[in-house]
């Protein structure tokens, strides 16, 4: 489906100002439950900023630039949970957390933020063991901290992304997999949006965040090939090129 300029502005206008607040808020957070509530907004509302803005076609060198922000409240959030006597969510427990943390890994790779996917895995994976963010960070060379604990099962939507990093060779098979029951899998997450309520030339609502499986940029080279060569409208491919990063 194809949409206007306008409605893509529009997508643009909200999101970022929603993302905006939420950073604002972070600068008024006077006690630790305040900042942590702040901080888990402002990486929430980010991701859908990004879907907007990769959405919209804008540049993967701005897109860039708001994943590196994005990625820097997702640690400050991890970071102030002991201060907050709070914990975060479980992977184990929440498919919607694990799938926006590895979305935002795979537009950091992605755009060449190499640094900020680093840094999203170094404190995803030091406050719960999780085979899949573990294997991505032994892979883009973040450090994770060995808790001793056992290692859940990564949830079975993601266990083909966790194949592909075991089994190299087979990636196709796995992305396959993967791609196969992928909006299926997506629809019960909240920044999947109304894409198919919304009409050509519509204002921006509750609209579009951004369909697409931008986790797959956070695979090894033979995943991304994979990716890049299975015929699916999910697929971000210029983010799958290593050409387009800086």
């Amino acid at each position: 489906m194809q949409f206007d300029t306008s409605y893509w502005q529009s997508a643009l206008d909200v999101t970022r100002t929603n993302w905006e607040g939420r950073r604002e808020a972070v600068r008024r957070a006077t006690g630790p439950h305040d900042r942590r509530s702040a901080l888990r907004g402002s990486w929430h509302q980010g991701l859908r900023y990004l879907g907007a803005q990769y959405s919209a076609g804008r540049t993967l060198d701005e897109v860039g630039t708001v994943v590196a922000d994005v990625a820097s409240s997702y640690a400050e959030w991890t970071a102030c949970m002991p201060e907050a006597g709070a914990a975060t969510p479980s992977f184990a427990k929440s498919n919607e957390y694990l799938i926006s943390v590895l979305r935002l890994v795979g537009l950091a790779m992605g755009t060449g933020r190499v640094e900020s996917a680093q840094l999203v895995l170094s404190h995803a994976g030091g406050h719960e063991p999780e085979a899949l963010i573990s294997a991505l960070a032994v892979m883009h060379c973040a450090p994770v901290l060995e808790t001793g604990a056992a290692v859940p099962p990564t949830p079975r939507f993601a266990r083909p992304l966790l194949r592909v990093l075991e089994r190299p060779g087979a990636a196709a098979d796995h992305v396959s997999t993967y791609l196969a029951d992928w909006p299926l899998r997506m629809q019960a997450t909240d920044w999947m949006g109304s894409l198919e309520r919304v009409a050509p030339g519509d204002s921006y609502g509750q609209g579009f965040f951004g369909y697409w499986a931008f986790e797959l940029a956070a695979l090894n080279a033979e995943g991304e090939r994979a990716a890049a060569a299975v015929r699916s409208p999910v697929v971000p491919v210029d983010l799958l090129d290593d050409r387009t990063r800086r």
